[in-house]
């Protein structure tokens, strides 16, 4: 049987492997993994399989994805334009154009929770208020009655 697809002796997506080796400049694709250009076309053609440091090599030069060396940012994936990384979990773009941005929005996430906790301290006070203001109501005329006597004489 004679393969027409590029092969590999190691564990690996199908996929991946025809994505790593088969587009590209097959001189380029050559100078980057050291081997001769008709060696690449050896492994495109499926005549000898694809060498492990190659494929990784390639598959890393193609991917989008950031890898585990980048920590919680790992997984992350650039869009297909480049401006952008898009978040896996949850699909949010983090544009290139807004990073400078960042300390604007670093510094209206903070005022808008001042904002939030100056509201909510005039509510407590208002509120505190408000009952004082009953209070006196329903309690002042009595007391002004009692103390105030300006009105017998």
């Amino acid at each position: 049987m004679k393969r027409s697809q590029p092969f590999a002796t190691f564990p690996c997506s199908p996929d991946d492997l025809y994505r790593a080796v088969c587009f590209g400049d097959v001189t380029e694709i050559a100078a980057e993994t050291g081997a001769t250009p008709q060696d690449v076309e050896a492994w495109r053609a499926g005549r000898t399989p694809v060498p492990r440091a190659a494929f990784l090599w390639l598959h890393h030069r193609n991917s989008t994805k950031l890898g585990p060396q980048y920590g919680v940012f790992r997984e992350f994936e650039l869009c297909p334009r480049g401006n952008a990384l898009v978040c896996p979990a949850t699909g949010i773009r983090v544009n290139y154009a807004e990073i400078a941005l960042l300390p604007d929005y670093r510094r209206a996430h903070r005022l808008a929770q001042q904002q939030a906790e100056l509201i909510e301290k005039l509510m407590k006070e208002r509120d505190y208020y408000r009952q004082n203001c009953h209070r006196d109501a329903r309690y002042g005329m009595l007391l002004s009655r009692l103390f105030n006597n300006d009105n017998e004489a």
